[in-house]
């Protein structure tokens, strides 16, 4: 049983340990680098919030509550920046940079509900606040009753505050979706689909955490159950350093790219203004369709909106209400078209890989490739050449 116990304890610190260690290098790596800490400034923060959580939980695993308790009184309100960091971040990596005085109440917000919380249980008796601070039961007092409701009240804050901004997360991601399909041609590295995996983790994760006291009644908490949390954590700290450090702006114009022009990073919306006849959208729509069979333009994997504009002579405005409103399909959509046109070529005419025939039209993956031949052809690529 001893064995058992002490095996729990050490996979626990252990992991914790790591979380701790990985969670300061990325933060230390991205603020170190000036083009990362502008665009990842919020997650610099969320990773600083991560590693001294990390340590508030090593605190209590080696039991060093006495001298080092301000640490533990200060974790339930430095987790309440947890939100409004990720949430900054999502902003930032998909072109929405808020204003500064927008992403400074984002972190006020917070903070307005945890340090009134914080005051009150800073009120309370020492070994109250050890009680607090290491989950132990507390005394049979009105002190005692006073910390259980701050502690719920705290936990149902946090949660209620971190389901916000993770809904937010969320819409943004949908958002950020929707418009990469309207500017660039192959989207693989701007889904940013591993922030939704990093999301769904910290749901959950948290989930539990906050709901650990209210649930210690149901089944027992310790053992495995913390190494299996603290395992959680480690994957999803571990996700966003290792994708945060190489993840640009999702709506950063492809390299090679000498210069930048106005709007390179917006996505027209409306087009109320536009002087655009539905005339002159058909005679754009056949002149891109010509472009893109002469020059093979689909085969550019870094092919956008705006530099098929500039083979058009016309503006991104305009290509984009004709693919839109003329043609009925997103950019996206528009040279997939082309390339599964010409992959299909291939796959009757060769007996080439479909991973050299994705690659030679131009998509970047074949699970993009698989896609877009399903989207556009009803079927899979292996049906399609046995056809």
């Amino acid at each position: 049983m001893q064995g058992t116990m002490l095996s729990q304890t050490i996979a626990t610190d252990s992991l914790v340990t790591i979380t701790f260690a990985i969670a300061v290098f990325g933060a230390v790596s991205m603020f170190g680098d000036q083009e990362q800490r502008q665009l990842n400034g919020g997650l610099i923060v969320f990773l600083a919030v991560a590693a001294f959580d990390a340590l508030a939980v090593l605190v209590d695993l080696w039991e060093a509550r006495g001298p080092l308790l301000w640490i533990g009184r200060l974790e339930p309100v430095v987790i309440f920046l947890y939100g409004p960091s990720i949430y900054l971040y999502v902003l930032r990596v998909t072109g929405k940079t808020p204003p500064f005085r927008r992403a400074a109440l984002l972190y006020a917000g917070p903070m307005a509900v945890a340090l009134p919380l914080f005051g009150a249980a800073a009120m309370l008796p020492r070994d109250v606040q050890v009680a607090m601070v290491a989950s132990l039961p507390m005394p049979d007092s009105v002190e005692g009753e006073r910390a259980a409701a701050l502690m719920i009240a705290m936990q149902a804050s946090f949660v209620a505050i971190t389901f916000g901004f993770l809904v937010a997360c969320w819409r943004v991601l949908d958002d950020n979706l929707r418009r990469v399909g309207s500017l660039f041609s192959s989207i693989e590295d701007r889904t940013l689909n591993w922030l939704r995996v990093v999301i769904v983790l910290i749901f959950f994760a948290w989930m539990q955490a906050a709901l650990q006291p209210l649930l210690a009644g149901f089944y027992e908490t310790g053992g495995w159950s913390d190494a299996v949390d603290a395992g959680v954590t480690l994957s999803w700290v571990a996700i966003l350093v290792y994708f945060g450090i190489r993840q640009h702006s999702a709506l950063q114009e492809p390299a090679p790219r000498a210069r930048s022009l106005p709007g390179d990073d917006e996505v027209p919306e409306k087009y109320a203004r536009s002087a655009l006849s539905a005339d002159r959208m058909r005679q754009l729509g056949d002149r891109m369709t010509h472009l893109m069979q002469r020059d093979a333009l689909h085969r550019d994997p870094s092919l956008s909106l705006r530099r098929l504009a500039e083979h058009v002579g016309a503006s991104p405005n305009y290509v984009s209400q004709t693919l839109n409103d003329h043609l009925g399909v997103s950019f996206f959509d528009f040279v997939n078209g082309f390339r599964v046109d010409e992959a299909e070529q291939l796959m009757r005419t060769t007996d080439r890989t479909f991973t050299e025939i994705a690659l030679d039209v131009g998509f970047n993956s074949r699970s993009t490739f698989n896609s877009a031949v399903r989207k556009h052809r009803g079927t899979s690529p292996t049906a399609l050449r046995k056809r």
